[in-house]
């Protein structure tokens, strides 16, 4: 028990406190999407490509886990290979052989099987900080992204789902047919394109209001519903699974309709927490786990970049236009904030990671798809203005 409680002391000093060191020294140097790219550089940099190179032992008993039954892998294939080797010298017919490796190859599964299950006991630290961080930056969105005003039930519905299920399932089919993933890995992926915006920026809510008196109310209330249709989503593909424990893995999730319900207020020291130190540390968080250049897939990374930003555009257009009453140009730039969900897209890849079941590849786009989201937000804003 102290043992692991030293462990887990040092895994979250480190992912605390090296992002947030690479927050502060991005922000002086006036860089776009510091937060995001001082997590990426953390992860990075504790991660298997760097630390893990470094010290690969210590990397892998501070945040793989499982040493313990590596080693017993490891001491078990050696045997293997060396009973192998022995019958061969012995002259063992060779139907004999085919049986002893298959029996082999069962067993060594089987030891497999316990070293990964070894893994994810031994990585539920990692969850659950990642838990409680994103629970933080839900509630800081919340409270600063109040606006007022009202929206129409059926219009939020209407552009809400089609915001979400249009990214989720374009992206869904996609790696089904054409990279063989599974349905639960799948959806998955697809939840985290869905996920719209919990919270508007100052400019995101006057484009809104400009292209119509509501708008920012009508917008923020069509990424709650895109939230909802995400989440949803992401249960059914984590209980196929982990059963009634994605309830408690996705546990953020279900929270957020009830921050919902709590007023605005300035909470500057929840704020500069959430900006300089949660979000970098979710991103160092999910990275330290992933190699940059060996879990680095292109096609995943180019499904991500074309329907993350204009698929989630489409979705509140057609939305839109189902009920009527608009101009094509007017539905276009009302419907720009529901693009701007890069923090949204990250903590639903943050846990739908730590759950098992979103890839490492397919993590890793989602994760790059944040940074592009936020790294172009400032072409959505010109495009608003006009």
């Amino acid at each position: 028990m102290l043992d692991l409680v030293i462990n887990s002391s040092i895994q979250h000093t480190l992912l605390l406190f090296i992002p947030l060191l690479f927050a502060v020294i991005l922000k002086l140097s006036k860089v776009r999407s510091w937060s995001l790219l001082a997590g990426v550089l953390g992860g990075v940099l504790l991660g298997p490509a760097v630390f893990g190179s470094i010290a690969p032992s210590y990397w892998e008993g501070l945040f793989q886990g499982g040493v313990s039954a590596h080693v017993q892998y490891e001491q078990f294939v050696e045997q293997q290979n060396a009973d192998f080797i022995a019958a061969k010298d012995r002259g063992v017919n060779e139907t004999v052989l085919l049986q002893l490796k298959a029996d082999q190859h069962y067993d060594r599964a089987q030891k497999e099987q316990a070293w990964v299950a070894a893994t994810w006991k031994d990585q539920r630290t990692l969850r659950d900080y990642v838990i409680v961080l994103i629970i933080l930056i839900f509630l800081s969105g919340t409270v600063r992204g109040k606006v007022r005003g009202t929206a129409p039930p059926m219009m939020s519905l209407s552009v809400g789902v089609w915001a979400a299920i249009i990214p989720c399932g374009i992206t869904a089919l996609l790696v089904i047919w054409f990279l063989d993933s599974n349905v639960a890995s799948a959806l998955a992926f697809g939840a985290c394109l869905a996920a719209g915006p919990w919270t508007l920026t100052r400019w995101e809510q006057k484009a809104a209001d400009d292209s119509e008196q509501g708008g920012a109310a009508l917008m923020l209330r069509c990424g709650h519903v895109a939230w909802l249709t995400a989440s949803c989503i992401a249960l059914y593909a984590t209980w196929h699974s982990l059963g009634a424990m994605s309830f408690v893995w996705l546990l953020p999730l279900l929270c957020l309709p009830f921050m919902w319900r709590i007023p605005s207020k300035q909470w500057k020291l929840l704020t500069l927490f959430v900006d300089y130190a949660a979000i970098p540390s979710v991103m160092a968080t999910c990275l330290v786990l992933i190699h940059p250049i060996e879990d680095l897939a292109l096609w995943p990374i180019v499904i991500v970049i074309i329907f993350c930003a204009d698929a989630r555009w489409l979705g509140g257009i057609i939305g839109l236009g189902i009920l009527g009453g608009r101009e094509s140009g007017s539905a276009m730039r009302l419907a720009t904030p529901l693009v701007d969900a890069g923090i949204s897209q990250l903590c639903m890849a943050a846990l739908l990671f730590g759950a098992g079941v979103l890839t490492p590849s397919f993590t890793l786009a989602v994760l790059l798809g944040a940074v592009f989201l936020d790294r172009t937000a400032s072409i959505r804003m010109k495009f608003a203005k006009n």
